[in-house]
């Protein structure tokens, strides 16, 4: 059974006035000096008003004004772009340092990107232009390193907004660096966004140009530029010749709005064409605490050493009033291989939590005690360093949000493929999308066009890439009818049987027991796993009260009321603020 796929968003079409314009404009200031050829001074031909001959009168040393302007047009433009282009480039580079360094690096940056946005562009401009009068490159600078600090801006909030998202999440869970996601995810998402800026800043540096030349500081009065024009025309207006002033004028005005037009639809398009996804800081690290204390599981010893050991660990989230809150309490966990193994729990229970902790995702600012052990690994107060030669290879993660876990403006396929040059292993897109049971034309799909299951077979197969000894599986099947979370489970299942040591995290009880996939079950509740065990003899007889309630309250058992908790589960700690007691969603699960 399949799910309707989601129809692409229209794109904003461009409004047809200020790009007809914008075009005319760039035709007359290119075509125009090249029909009319090289002008000469003809004073017999002076402050000749507009008509026939000359359609924009004559300034006073006789040139065609209709010539004139265009030729201070094409001056003007052209400095203007190469301007726009020198600012871009600063921007861009600043602002994506800032966002992927952080820290100490990306308070400096943005306070000194304050600093130059607070002087007066127009008078360091000057003082610029002052120390070189007439260069062409002191004007490009004056104006270049005054008109950076916006774009630096747009661009660093950008890359911050992607680099929580889901995908980019995954892209670090998949091996890439911090160079390949700025390269494939940060810089693509942001450059649309600087383009328009670009735009943005064309009439910006052709004002600036203009003024600096109508002060007598930019370009020579024999060199053509707008503000050049302007700058002569002073004197003839007092004559009555208002058209030396009207020419140039009109011109510059026509070709600010434009611009100014063309750059409010291209924000609109920039804008409608990204997606973005909200997620958990990848760059974020754990803050540890305490010691490194070994327990005993509370599951049945095994011959087969786990892959992933956990003993006694406790995560403690800050929360905006400066507490804590306690998101997994002494929790001990045992993972091996050739098993599937399934966290359940109600939402808000911690299981995501300790998912993100198992793949050295935690939230920043998170307090940790106890052992995770991967692999013979202690991870717990690993760097990232560490963990980033885990990820993908020994532990790989296929993340909630199934679609959201890829580029929203890139196909499947190219993205699957990044994983596997990133991991550097020898296997094949189409291989793995056989392996998850997709068509091999679903590489070709963008990710708004695969189903909700669809969408989840592309995600496990991306986390196959590196073929991992351990996989993550965290809530596969939210949002799923019952016969297409089957199927996940039991290509999940396939997965373990390969041996692979898989964790699923889910709240539907319902398929996992129907679907009989699981070789181990941990109930967790409140940040506790108060039972675990044989899946069978968890799901069909549990032994804790909170195991019980569970399999009571669902549907194929009678749909029977959740009985009253036991004392001993709400005995929690103090700054315990589980969505439990309530029935809600905590910042557990967020």
């Amino acid at each position: 059974m399949s799910e309707p796929t989601t129809r692409p968003r229209r794109r904003r079409a461009l409004r047809p006035l200020p790009v007809a314009t914008l075009l005319v404009l760039i035709g007359y200031a290119v075509l125009t000096p090249w029909w009319a050829g090289t002008q000469t001074a003809d004073f017999s031909q002076a402050l000749l008003p507009p008509g026939p001959g000359q359609w924009f009168g004559t300034d006073h040393s006789g040139y065609d004004l209709f010539v004139r302007s265009a030729e201070g047009l094409r001056v003007s433009l052209l400095i203007a772009l190469v301007c726009a282009v020198v600012a871009t480039v600063l921007g861009v580079a600043v602002g994506a340092v800032a966002a992927t360094a952080g820290g100490r690096i990306d308070r400096f940056l943005m306070r000194a990107t304050d600093g130059v946005n607070a002087l007066p562009h127009l008078l360091i401009g000057v003082v610029i232009v002052a120390l070189y009068p007439g260069s062409l490159t002191a004007i490009i600078a004056s104006i270049s390193l005054t008109h950076w600090p916006q774009i630096a801006r747009v661009v660093r909030a950008e890359m911050l907004s992607v680099r929580s998202s889901e995908y980019v999440e995954a892209a670090y869970l998949w091996g890439a660096s911090r160079g390949q996601v700025l390269y494939r995810h940060l810089l693509p998402a942001a450059l649309p966004q600087a383009a328009v800026g670009l735009v943005m800043l064309v009439p910006h540096a052709v004002w600036h140009e203009s003024t600096l030349s109508f002060l007598g500081l930019g370009l020579s009065p024999d060199e053509a530029s707008l503000g050049t024009l302007l700058e002569v025309a002073r004197g003839d207006v007092f004559t009555g010749a208002w058209w030396t002033l009207a020419a140039p004028a009109g011109v510059l005005v026509a070709t600010t709005l434009s611009v100014a037009g063309l750059s409010n639809a291209l924000g609109g398009r920039s804008r409608s064409a990204l997606g973005r996804g909200r997620g958990r800081d990848p760059l974020a690290g754990i803050v540890t605490e305490g010691s490194d204390r070994d327990g005993e599981g509370t599951g049945t010893p095994r011959a087969t050493p786990p892959l992933v050991r956990v003993r006694s660990l406790t995560l403690r989230l800050p929360t905006e009033d400066d507490r804590w809150v306690h998101a997994a309490t002494g929790v001990d966990l045992d993972l091996r291989a050739g098993e599937l193994t399934a966290l359940v729990g109600e939402s808000g229970s911690g299981k995501s939590t300790l998912a993100s902790a198992l793949c050295g995702l935690s939230p920043a600012g998170t307090r940790s005690s106890g052992s995770v052990s991967i692999d013979g690994r202690e991870m717990l107060d690993a760097d990232e360093r560490a963990w980033r030669g885990l990820r993908g290879r020994t532990i790989g993660l296929a993340a909630q949000s199934g679609a959201e876990t890829f580029t929203p403006v890139r196909r499947v396929g190219p993205q699957i493929a990044e994983v596997i040059d990133a991991l550097g292993t020898e296997v094949s897109v189409p291989e793995l999308l056989e392996r998850v049971g997709l068509e091999a034309d679903t590489a070709d799909k963008f990710p708004h066009e695969l189903s909700g299951g669809m969408a989840v077979r592309a995600v496990t197969a991306a986390a196959l890439a590196g073929e991992p000894a351990v996989l993550v599986a965290d809530e596969p099947t939210a949002g799923l009818d019952p016969e297409l979370a089957a199927q996940i489970l039991l290509l999940l299942r396939r997965v373990a049987d390969t041996g692979t040591a898989v964790l699923v995290i889910t709240h539907d009880l319902q398929v996992l027991e129907t679907t009989d996939v699981a070789d181990r079950v941990a109930i967790m509740y409140a940040g506790r796993i108060v039972e675990q065990g044989p899946a069978r003899d968890v799901l069909t007889a549990p032994e804790h009260p909170y195991g019980r309630a569970l399999m009571a309250a669902l549907p194929a058992h009678g749909l029977h009321p959740l009985p009253g908790l036991p004392p001993e589960l709400t005995d929690l700690p103090d700054d315990h603020s589980f969505a439990d007691r309530t029935g809600g969603t905590d910042v557990a699960d967020r």
